[in-house]
């Protein structure tokens, strides 16, 4: 999932009303500034994040199977065929959001954006349209509300529409998923269903704090309590789905430059047992395989160093105490500090040649090079506030890049506005990519059971 640092990041980690959800103006995760109710709310989801819970989830692999051998290969295997080149931009938001969707509400209670086109459009549309304007929510939220009071809308009024509209939506993917695990049809009936593994989850730790007072949703009617789940959903899904999606864009358009780094990815997944071709239909090897190939390793991680989807600041409050940070004289409490990835993932003395997308990088030959890497590294955050989706994020994208680099070579096709824009979240700014896919011939691998 990428990053699960949301559009209103900024605004979160200050005094501030979330905006995430703004008919219900309900806290989430993201938006608790104090760090006591934060790390709460964090412990009631982590366990289902977790890189342990993850690799041995049947969900996990059941959802990936389907999005990958159902649903995205098949649309790669066509354009293939027909030689026509495939906006990748969009079909990797499409991808993202499947993933994230169908993992916290189930699949069969998903978005399916790789098939429904109609909805994928509608809603990238009403995604775009406010991802535009958020630097007023995120830095005076409050000045904003006050002007926009009086009738003076610093953000144009359909930004407001497109917010409502997205609300609508993940409400309503929320009650599908409380429909399902009410009646048990969604994904126990359905051949190819999955549990809503996030959102039961949060509706069953939600419900044990009922009364305890620390979290602010105790006591609460239940449409309010659905409300807080949508609320703190929603962030998952949004941030989930933007930053693994700019991941794969630039992931998928730095290997269409380096035909040889194709070629030497398509040697290290021949290994993989069962195979990722489109000849083994039924089967895919498990998370732990994948996690065994350093090149692809390397590949994600440069891309994320490189093409940080997130490369803004990223806000901290400091601790009422007076504290010292990287040397500086002791800060006073309450004041909002900032690091960004894209300065530290630029430190010559660490990353040499920073602006060279160079995997090899990743295979230093002292382990304390790769130390020094790591502490540098922020690609996720760091910390208590660290992106909570990160293992997702990285068996998503280890994934989606080894089942389309075992079937297809790509190629550039247009890449006008490839360079990411000067933003907190860097997509793009051409909002596209073009590539063709040629399809691998087969090796007559045999079929084998799953590791």
């Amino acid at each position: 999932m990428g990053q699960l640092f949301a559009w209103v990041q900024m605004n979160r980690l200050t005094d501030a009303v979330s905006v995430t959800l703004m008919v219900s103006r309900l806290p989430c995760m993201f938006s608790i500034k104090e760090s006591k109710p934060h790390s709460a709310r964090k412990r009631m989801i982590s366990n289902v994040y977790s890189k342990t819970f993850l690799q041995s989830s049947k969900d996990a692999n059941d959802l990936t199977r389907s999005i990958l051998l159902d649903r995205l290969l098949p649309v790669l295997d066509s354009s293939a065929a027909s030689g026509s080149p495939v906006e990748v931009h969009e079909l990797n938001y499409a991808t993202t959001m499947d993933f994230v969707s169908s993992y916290i509400f189930g699949l069969g209670n998903d978005a399916n954006f790789i098939q429904d086109v109609e909805m994928r459009k509608k809603y990238l549309s009403w995604h775009f349209k406010r991802s535009e304007h958020s630097f007023w929510f995120q830095e005076v939220p409050r000045l904003t509300q006050i002007i926009q009071s009086i009738g003076i809308h610093l953000v144009p009024k359909w930004v407001d529409l497109a917010n409502n509209e997205i609300q609508a939506y993940l409400l309503g993917l929320c009650r599908r998923a409380s429909q399902a695990v009410q009646t048990h049809t969604g994904y126990v009936e359905k051949e190819r269903g999955t549990h809503p593994v996030v959102y039961s989850q949060l509706t069953e730790t939600l419900n044990k704090s009922t009364g305890k007072g620390d979290l602010g949703e105790n006591n609460q009617a239940p449409e309010i309590m659905e409300l807080h789940l949508a609320s703190e959903l929603l962030d998952h899904v949004v941030a989930g789905m933007d930053t693994s999606a700019i991941t794969l864009t630039y992931l998928f358009w730095e290997m269409s430059r380096h035909p040889g780094m194709q070629t030497a990815l398509r040697e290290e997944l021949r290994n993989l047992r069962p195979s990722m071709a489109l000849e083994n239909p039924t089967y895919l090897p498990g998370p732990r395989a994948l996690d065994g190939l350093p090149l692809l390793h390397a590949i994600v991680m440069e891309t994320l160093r490189r093409h940080t989807a997130i490369p803004g600041s990223q806000p901290r409050i400091t601790p009422p105490a007076p504290t010292s940070l990287a040397g500086s004289p002791p800060l006073p409490g309450g004041i909002r500090v900032s690091a960004q990835a894209y300065s530290l993932h630029r430190n010559e003395g660490v990353f040499p040649s920073p602006e060279v997308w160079n995997p090899e990088r990743w295979f230093p030959e002292l382990p304390q090079q790769k130390d020094e890497m790591m502490r540098w590294f922020w690609a996720f955050g760091s910390g208590g506030r660290m992106c909570i989706g990160s293992n997702f994020a990285m068996q998503e994208l280890k994934y989606v890049t080894a089942a389309v680099y075992s079937n297809f070579t790509t190629s550039i096709v247009d890449d006008t506005g490839i360079e990411q824009v000067d933003s907190y979240t860097a997509g793009p700014a051409g909002n596209q990519l073009q590539l063709r896919f040629t399809r691998l011939q087969p090796e007559g691998e045999h079929m084998l059971p799953p590791l």
